[in-house]
């Protein structure tokens, strides 16, 4: 038997795909992808992570919210509101008007036409138990080494609406009354906004009403007076100039003064004047002034301040809505956190730093190294004290003390307060 020697080919083995070769020459290490009939499985890792995001954000909302809550929850701790101003009914007339002699007859022809809008005093009833109290505030100042003769108070009760009865010291003496007048510029304002005096808008006057009242200062003042009077501070003025400029300027006496102010004066600036750079009046203001050795200072009595008070928070002073504006800017925060840390407070040393602070208190202050006077309206929260004191003091003792105003302000509060309510 032949034996076919014939080599028989090889059975040729599978050959491999070729991988293709990666960017640096190398083959890809890739690895075919195996199927799976299972569902593929998730990872403990990403639900974890999911989770915990989960868990964090809520954490975060949770902490958002508390703070959120928080904040408006002491709203009313953090922001003090002004309160309403109170308003009291003004006194019917309670006897026949006074016949008017022909020198108290004011002539129409005469009278200016930019003038205040209530002619005649309110129709309080003198009180000989406020008396008593004002006789006894005289003795506290005297009681700690002041002048007498410097003093004058007036004290009006308005808490009967039937009956609104006053006393007073020396009250019908013209005194100096220091930034007391701004109390007046300030209505005088009110009623050139509303007679078309003054043509801007009220709200361009905004911030020097603010500062003017709030905390006295004396360079918006002196702006405010200037727009009432159409005047303005500068060099000294000759002729018919300086008598027009002159003019101009006192009609702001005559303002009050055809109203039955009588003899009040409140044409002149207070000082120092930053913007204007004057410590003191000088040019036509010091002209203003008159004789140097007895220069004319702004003059008013302590009943006039407080029927001015009395017009304002019984809504007579010019008009209803400017008698409410008025009242706003004249309030104040009695809370010694309010004041005790703003040097240009108006209440230390004055008649609000020793009264209740859950009170209505609103006044206007005036204080220079001579002087010290105070305009205030006080009304608890039950009406049972609702009253109006005034009080100036010229002279500089007064003006170094800081315990004597406090003390006739308490006295007077606390023998007002325990009374009856009168229906």
């Amino acid at each position: 038997m032949q034996i076919d020697r014939r080599r028989r080919p090889r059975p040729m083995a599978p050959q491999r795909p070729v991988q293709p070769r990666g960017p640096i020459g190398r083959r890809s290490q890739i690895k075919p992808i195996r199927q799976s009939s299972q569902p593929p499985v998730k990872s403990r890792r990403r639900v974890r992570t999911k989770f915990s995001r989960l868990k964090y954000r809520n954490i975060l909302c949770l902490i958002a919210g508390t703070i959120a809550i928080g904040w408006i929850v002491t709203i009313p701790l953090r922001i003090r509101r002004t309160p309403e101003p109170p308003v009291i009914l003004a006194q019917e007339a309670l006897s026949p008007p006074t016949i008017q002699t022909p020198e108290s007859v004011i002539d129409p022809q005469s009278e200016p036409s930019f003038s205040y809008n209530i002619k005649t005093p309110p129709n309080s009833v003198y009180s000989q138990e406020l008396q008593g109290i004002v006789d006894e505030s005289v003795k506290i100042a005297i009681g700690k080494g002041l002048p007498a003769e410097a003093l004058s108070i007036t004290l009006v009760d308005v808490s009967n609406p039937k009956t609104h009865t006053f006393a007073g010291y020396q009250n019908q003496t013209l005194r100096f009354p220091a930034s007391v007048a701004k109390l007046f510029w300030m209505a005088a304002f009110y009623s050139a906004i509303e007679k078309g005096k003054i043509t801007q808008k009220e709200s361009a006057f905004k911030n020097d009403l603010e500062q003017m009242i709030g905390i006295s200062n004396n360079d918006a003042a002196s702006r405010i007076l200037d727009k009432i009077t159409d005047t303005q501070s500068g060099g000294r003025l000759g002729g018919e100039e300086l008598q027009t400029w002159l003019q101009k300027r006192q009609q702001i006496n005559s303002f009050f003064q055809s109203a039955g102010y009588n003899d009040i004066r409140i044409s002149t600036k207070n000082y120092p004047i930053y913007y204007l750079r004057q410590e003191g009046p000088v040019g036509r203001d010091l002209q203003l002034r008159g004789d140097a050795s007895q220069p004319i200072r702004n003059q008013v009595t302590t009943d006039q301040a407080a029927r001015l008070i009395y017009e304002i928070y019984t809504r007579q002073a010019v008009s209803s809505v400017a008698s409410r504006k008025m009242a706003y800017l004249l309030t104040r925060d009695l809370d010694p956190k309010a004041w005790k840390n703003d040097p240009s407070n108006s209440i230390k040393g004055f008649l609000g730093e020793s009264l209740p602070t859950n009170i209505y208190f609103g006044s206007k202050v005036g204080y220079t190294s001579g002087s010290r006077s105070e305009a205030a309206f006080v009304r608890t929260l039950d009406d049972r004290a609702i009253y109006i004191l005034v009080v100036f003091a010229d002279d500089p003792a007064y003006s170094r003390d800081e315990t004597a105003f406090p003390a006739i302000s308490r006295y007077v509060f606390d023998r007002l307060n325990p009374r009856v309510p009168s229906n």
